[in-house]
């Protein structure tokens, strides 16, 4: 994937959008800047200039408006809806900064996991990252490997009321992993 041009995309149906609804002062290169804002970056130039791990970890967020360091949501057990909210802007700022190892992630499934077109309801992301762990041989966190796993372009659908995701990917592959690894 082009990451500049999905960003460039985002940005022109915006200014499209803007433009309908009657604003014809804002230019491409000013909603450029709030696209980049958006996803992470002080401007434009600097998304640009961004490795493709950043962007593509950029895209994946920006697909995923709930997708955290955590998994989907964060802050499940915290409090007060201030206290959830702080744990929320924390854990996706935490995942936001880890786009080399998602991108370590992701080239592991790459290597390991055969896709398939359906999801499969064992191949849930909280036990896929276990394995993970054991060829990688550190701690991920489950939105890091959500994150791979959509990067990749693995077919997933979020947990509902959980942080977790299901995937589409091969049981004969993941028996595969856990075999090797005594799992």
């Amino acid at each position: 994937m082009d990451t500049v041009r999905y960003f460039k995309s985002v940005a022109k149906r915006q200014l499209t959008l803007r433009r309908a609804a009657g604003d014809d002062r804002s230019t491409l290169q000013q909603v450029q800047h709030q696209v980049a804002v958006d996803a992470g970056y002080v401007s434009w130039d600097e998304l640009r200039t961004a490795s493709d791990a950043d962007r593509r970890l950029a895209v994946a967020m920006t697909q995923e408006p709930s997708l955290t360091w955590e998994g989907f949501g964060a802050g499940y057990f915290t409090a007060t809806p201030q206290e959830r909210r702080a744990a929320f802007v924390d854990a996706r700022s935490e995942l936001r900064g880890n786009a080399d190892r998602v991108e370590q992630i992701r080239a592991w499934l790459e290597a390991n996991i055969t896709p398939r077109k359906t999801i499969d309801p064992a191949a849930g992301s909280y036990g896929l990252k276990g394995l993970a762990e054991r060829d990688l041989g550190w701690y991920l966190s489950n939105g890091e490997f959500i994150a791979a796993a959509i990067i990749a372009g693995y077919p997933y659908r979020a947990e509902s009321e959980s942080p977790n995701a299901r995937f589409g990917m091969s049981a004969r592959s993941v028996s595969v992993v856990r075999a090797r690894n005594h799992f």
